[in-house]
């Protein structure tokens, strides 16, 4: 549905949870398409767009690059990426610095939304990392490593996202326990759980 730039821009915000920062500061360079890693150490100042140094120590990281990823990211160098100097991914019109965060909001993300119905305000990229968060935590992803690729510095960050996803996780696995039908159900001692006979 999204055109490009935005299609490629998009699907590494959702596979890779970087921050718009990150996203944007993304080089040619920083693509290992042998090993399927996306390396992390630099990010666009949402004032000035120059490059500097990642929210913090712990944000500079290799990502692993998915299949479905490695595959969105050759198809848009072969077919829609403008070489540029500082071989940028997503750069301004003229190709000489990054695409501006508000920009990619305005004209690629909210677009988009509107035409699925979708609510418009208080919406940008942001949305993307925190649904992957919650996704790889509803799947129960270990704590370990939902930290490595959040990158959060503080094991607390992590653990309240496990907090908001989990109790869903919890309720479904306590009901899979205890099916409603089988509750008040007269079952002879010998022919079920006794954990089931006992709630019988």
């Amino acid at each position: 549905m999204a055109n490009e730039p935005y299609k490629t821009l998009f699907t590494v915000a959702w596979l890779t949870g970087m921050r718009a920062g990150e996203i944007l500061a993304l080089k040619t360079s920083d693509l290992d398409f042998r090993n399927r890693t996306i390396r992390v150490d630099e990010s666009s100042d949402d004032k000035t767009r120059m490059l500097r140094q990642p929210k913090t120590q712990k944000s500079v990281a290799l990502l692993p690059m998915s299949k479905a990823l490695e595959a969105t990211l050759a198809n848009y160098l072969k077919s829609a990426w403008k070489p540029n100097a500082d071989g940028l991914l997503f750069t301004n019109r003229q190709g000489s610095r990054p695409c501006r965060r508000e920009s990619v909001v305005e004209c690629g993300l909210k677009p988009i939304l509107k035409k699925l119905g979708l609510p418009t305000e208080d919406v940008g990229l942001h949305a993307f990392r925190h649904g992957l968060a919650t996704e790889l935590a509803q799947r129960a992803i270990p704590l370990p490593d939902l930290q490595k690729q959040m990158r959060h510095a503080d094991v607390r960050t992590t653990l309240r996202i496990y907090s908001h996803s989990i109790p869903s996780t919890q309720r479904a696995a306590m009901e899979s326990v205890a099916p409603i039908e089988s509750i008040g159900t007269k079952v002879p001692i010998g022919t079920q759980p006794v954990t089931q006979v006992l709630l019988n």
